[in-house]
């Protein structure tokens, strides 16, 4: 078993966003994609949503058993269809017993944004403190993943939020 080197636990024990299990891109691995495919679903993952743009993974979820749903997303800047459509997927999943991850390739940066819109509908988490978030957990966040969601990039980035944090008196992880 193999904790995913950038993992964000959105909602503990339920909602996951993380790089392709295995890694991703060039340095992908096989045996490190079965430890961490293992470490999910020790954690509970029965469900995944891939947003790479290609179908690698997907054979291997069958072989574990967990069930998957495939929305190639080139990037944020071309997310916002891919958000609408998988904001409903979300609710719907998380509604079931067990968690959900999702996953991107190399970049985070949708799978990070789409937890935090989620988080934002279901909880009333501000996506700026999302985004954060999973900033501070490794997962990439860029510019193009703000604006999907709305937000100033310059806030999410931890030195702008621990000046602000400072300043105000108001802790960061609030």
């Amino acid at each position: 078993m193999r904790r995913p080197m950038r993992i964000w636990w959105a909602r503990p024990r339920k909602l996951c966003a993380l790089e392709r299990p295995g890694g991703g891109g060039r340095s992908h691995r096989p045996e490190r994609r079965e430890g961490e495919l293992e470490y999910l679903a020790e954690r509970g993952v029965r469900f995944v949503i891939s947003t790479m743009t290609t179908r690698h993974n997907l054979g291997a979820y069958d072989r574990s058993g967990i069930d998957w749903h495939h929305v190639p997303v080139a990037s944020c800047a071309e997310g916002a269809a891919a958000l609408e459509e998988l904001l409903p997927v979300l609710r719907r999943e998380l509604r079931r017993r067990g968690a959900v991850a999702v996953h991107g390739n190399r970049r985070t940066d949708f799978a990070a944004a789409l937890c935090a819109a989620h988080l934002h509908e279901a909880h009333d988490l501000d996506p700026l403190d999302g985004l954060a978030r999973a900033a501070l957990a490794g997962l990439e966040v860029t510019p193009e993943a703000a604006a999907l969601l709305g937000v100033d990039y310059a806030a999410v980035q931890p030195r702008s939020r621990i000046a602000a944090s400072t300043s105000s008196g108001r802790s960061v992880t609030t």
